[in-house]
């Protein structure tokens, strides 16, 4: 979404195929938005968490739905460029068979999804014989992960995030580090907090997953770590939790969602489960932070900030009184906050989506020659 709000301001017409849970957010993007097919929206009623639905979570990752839509979407609008997110490996192996070009937009660190020991030979055999009925060669797992030899097939892979962040194996032509995207406009939202965005009193934002991994008890063990501290705090759920199901302290704000660029300017500290987006917004505004991943590739992104030392990391079933003791020795951290300063202006490199836009541009110019 950030990058097709780019996108758009720069005069392209963007059309993203995306869940209709986020049709309203991809419009204020100034995009188009298209339905995918039915039988690849996600239905919380059949188990609230993806983990809980293996059915659907290996056919979103390996199933036909996506690339069906894909397909008709191409025939439909004839775009000049396809940009992919690169942990959909069959809607890339699609991708690769019309003929255009292509940007995978790999939102994870390349230490997990391209660790072998974390992915093995996943994949491979679904994907072959997707590669067979489009008549393409078949990969072979013994040296990469499915996700790496599928990138390397595309024109760019869009790392969205600082190669300062990123741990590569190896460097490819086609990989570019983009540098962090976000959603928002840098123009701060109305602020709505009960604090005034000066008040002295520091801010701690504890933001989980803005997916649904039954973050509800993790999230009110960290409320209750943060109570009783001097600080102010905000809590975001995202679309799929209610804040109304988490149990709240006394003095804390708790919102389905808060803009980042409104209130990480005025932050001292965010307590996280180590997701990419949210990791990436807070060191952009030069904010320490806190982990408690919940899974997926959350341990990664967690021991490799801690590592670079612009994080402290615990273990995902910290007791309030380890959050507590971290959340204090983070706030009274001049070497955290220093290194948190040297991401920033790493990141600020970037350009802001600046270098992905001049990427997909070429891709475009290249496409029309």
């Amino acid at each position: 979404m950030g990058l097709g709000r780019l996108l758009t301001a720069r005069g392209h017409e963007v059309v993203v195929l995306g869940p209709r849970l986020y049709q309203g957010r991809i419009e204020r993007a100034g995009c188009t938005w298209r339905a995918i097919p039915a039988e690849a929206e996600f239905d919380p009623s059949a188990g609230r968490a993806m983990e809980e639905q293996r059915t659907f979570l290996f056919g979103t990752f390996l199933g036909p739905a996506m690339p069906a839509g894909l397909i008709a979407e191409v025939e439909t609008t004839r775009p000049d460029v396809l940009v992919i997110d690169a942990m959909l490996p069959s809607t890339v192996c699609a991708a690769q068979t019309l003929g255009l070009p292509i940007a995978a937009l790999v939102h994870t660190m390349h230490r997990f999804h391209g660790d072998p020991e974390i992915w093995g030979s996943f994949g491979f055999d679904e994907i072959n014989e997707m590669r067979a009925r489009f008549r393409q060669p078949p990969i072979t797992p013994a040296r990469d992960t499915l996700f790496v030899e599928l990138q390397r097939r595309c024109d760019r892979e869009l790392v969205v995030m600082p190669a300062e962040f990123d741990e590569r194996a190896e460097e490819r032509e086609n990989v570019v580090h983009v540098g962090p995207i976000f959603e928002e406009h840098a123009a701060a939202a109305e602020w709505d907090l009960p604090w005034a965005p000066d008040d002295p009193v520091p801010l701690v934002v504890v933001s989980l997953s803005s997916q649904y991994m039954h973050q509800e008890e993790p999230l009110e063990r960290i409320l209750q770590a943060l109570a009783g501290l001097p600080v102010h705090v905000l809590a975001t759920t995202g679309l799929e939790l209610d804040p109304a199901e988490v149990r709240v302290p006394a003095g804390m704000q708790v919102r389905r969602y808060v803009p980042h660029v409104t209130v990480f300017p005025h932050t001292a500290l965010v307590v996280t489960h180590a997701g990419t987006g949210t990791l990436m917004a807070a060191f952009s505004h030069a904010v320490p932070v806190v982990c408690v991943p919940q899974g997926r590739d959350q341990p990664c992104n967690a021991a490799r900030a801690a590592g670079l030392g612009v994080a402290l990391s615990l273990p995902s079933d910290a007791q309030p009184e380890q959050i507590r003791a971290a959340v204090s020795d983070a706030l009274g951290s001049p070497s955290l906050r220093s290194s948190s300063a040297r991401m920033a202006a790493a990141i600020a490199g970037y350009g802001a989506g600046a270098r992905a836009v001049e990427e997909v541009e070429a891709l475009q110019a290249a496409s029309a020659r």
